[in-house]
């Protein structure tokens, strides 16, 4: 090695770690929400008088997450030369989402 050398090239990654956060936070999110939200239910139709408890809190932890996750899936589209994983990351972060919604409408009167 001597001062001569050309500097290593950088290896070029077909995502960012930022997408890969994005995702992981997208899977977690869902999955914290889906429990709360199940659970939720099961408080509801039980019947012990109880209330719905700490599932509330659960459910909205979860959904924070999903949408911290569709906020860190948009800024590694716009900053990534690599789009197929944050539109990947993106994707998934909006599944939860509207899920969501369709459970709404769908059981609107």
């Amino acid at each position: 090695m001597t001062g001569t050398d050309p500097a290593p090239a950088r290896s070029s990654r077909a995502y960012s770690r930022l997408s890969l956060v994005a995702l992981a936070l997208a899977v977690v999110g869902a999955a914290v929400g889906f429990w709360g939200f199940v659970s939720g239910i099961d408080y509801a139709l039980n019947g012990s008088g109880g209330g719905p408890g700490p599932s509330i809190i659960v459910f909205f932890v979860g959904a924070g997450i999903v949408v911290a996750s569709v906020v860190l899936a948009i800024v590694a589209l716009v900053r990534s030369s690599a789009k197929m994983m944050p539109t990947i990351a993106l994707a998934v972060g909006l599944l939860p989402i509207a899920g969501l919604i369709v459970a709404v409408l769908a059981n609107r009167r």
